[in-house]
């Protein structure tokens, strides 16, 4: 039977365009490579016929709900994604008309369960190695964003245990996988995995749109700008070091600058326009570095390499986890063998004790003797049971041809004794 996996993400404001990015497939991925784009026109969302702006649907489920004038904090949580799937060898085993009913009773379940009007998105994902639908939860209880109340670790709970039970009722061969198996630890590790991977690319895709738009804005202001100019200039008296007969100090008349430039009119608006665009272009840099993205953006080296170690930690348990399977899969294999091999034996012992038995079938006695004295006084069931499960060798080694060639001198030895005994009778 196949495990059923709710995986739950938070998603904040910073991510939020990543994520649309990603689960509508606007651009083309470079970092997933399961990603197969020639089906990527199979996806399908459960609640919109066309592509939409997760910001604004956001927006308009908080905007309809929000009681008083506050603000959204910046760093509030306003998407709780729930990653809803199953193992590949499930998916393959379901018409596609059973597939599509296990997204819509997916979504039906936690639609009714946090509100219809608080679905931002139901994205089915089909081109992927594992169908799985991303279905975005925006977490609005009595009128506030409430994300750390509605989802705490009672609620997670319950979506562990109630999901793959009402998904078996519903006629799907799906069960809770249980703590700390094999099995649960691969499928958890690999969309662990699958997740960091999302919001790392969440986080640069978001990055590099925010580097798009103060390109956009240095581009508007022009690198040079050509003015017209001249240096204002006027001509003053300059004494040249003589004197007059007089004595008056002799000058002479000589062009000097002022300091100023004289420009054309339009010259100086251009310039007048670059200083305005400058301004508003160190205004814009000032307010982005305010903002939290540009903090992520900041600290994404660091956050990166931290979910890279995760990422590669994660692997490491993969890897651990499957070969602890396959090493319990091969031992599994072995005891069926052994299980076999010992019905095989048995088959063959009753009936070799059968064949020994069957001409003492007229003497009751006599078999009521060997049967006491081979099978139940030196055989009991707890004797059997210590053999088998203590000395499977020295179990064998008592059912072997030797011991049934042993039973088989007894059995003729016992006869004698009786036709002996009848002898001597009739005497």
């Amino acid at each position: 039977m196949s495990y059923a996996v709710v995986h739950m993400q938070k998603i904040k404001s910073p991510a939020l365009k990543g994520i649309q990015i990603h689960h509508q497939r606007e651009k083309e991925s470079r970092t997933n490579p399961d990603i197969q784009e020639e089906r990527s026109h199979e996806n399908y969302d459960l609640v919109h016929s066309e592509d939409i702006a997760f910001h604004q649907r956001v927006k308009e489920i908080i905007e309809s709900q929000k009681i008083g004038t506050r603000k959204t904090r910046k760093d509030a949580v306003l998407v709780n994604e729930l990653l809803i799937t199953s193992d590949e060898h499930f998916f393959k085993q379901l018409s596609v008309s059973e597939r599509e009913r296990f997204f819509l009773e997916s979504y039906r379940i936690f639609s009714e369960r946090y509100g219809t009007q608080n679905v931002a998105y139901a994205r089915v994902h089909l081109d992927e190695k594992t169908p799985h639908m991303h279905l975005g939860i925006v977490p609005m209880r009595e009128g506030r964003l409430q994300s750390k109340n509605i989802f705490n670790r009672q609620e997670l709970q319950w979506i562990q245990d109630s999901f793959p039970k009402t998904m078996q009722a519903l006629g799907f061969d799906l069960e809770r996988g249980e703590k700390g198996s094999d099995r649960e630890h691969i499928e958890m590790a690999r969309f662990k995995k699958m997740a960091v991977e999302n919001e790392t690319k969440s986080l640069a895709a978001e990055i590099e749109n925010r580097k798009n738009e103060l390109s956009a804005l240095n581009r508007k202001i022009p690198d040079d700008v050509e003015v017209k100019a001249k240096r204002q200039s006027k001509m003053v008296e300059v004494p040249i070091g003589e004197r007059h007969f007089w004595g008056q100090e002799k000058t002479k008349k000589e062009k000097q600058y002022t300091g100023n430039v004289i420009v054309l009119e339009k010259d100086y608006q251009k310039l007048i326009d670059a200083a305005k665009g400058n301004k508003r272009l160190k205004t814009s840099i000032e307010n982005y570095l305010k903002t939290d993205l540009v903090q992520v953006n900041r600290n994404f080296d660091e956050e990166n390499k931290s979910l890279q170690k995760e990422n590669e930690t994660l692997k490491a348990d993969l890897k651990l986890a499957k070969a602890t399977n396959e090493t319990l899969e091969r031992k599994n294999r072995r005891l069926e063998e052994t299980v076999n091999e010992l019905k095989t034996e048995i088959k063959l012992l009753y009936q070799n004790i059968k064949d020994l038995l069957i001409p003492l079938k007229n003497d009751s006695k006599v078999l009521l003797r060997v049967f006491t004295d081979k099978l139940i006084g030196k055989q009991t069931k707890s004797e059997f049971a210590r053999i088998h499960e203590d000395n499977e060798q020295k179990q064998k080694g008592n059912f072997s041809l030797e011991g049934l060639k042993e039973l088989d001198q007894q059995v003729k030895k016992e006869q004698r004794k009786q036709k002996n005994k009848s002898y001597d009778m009739e005497r």
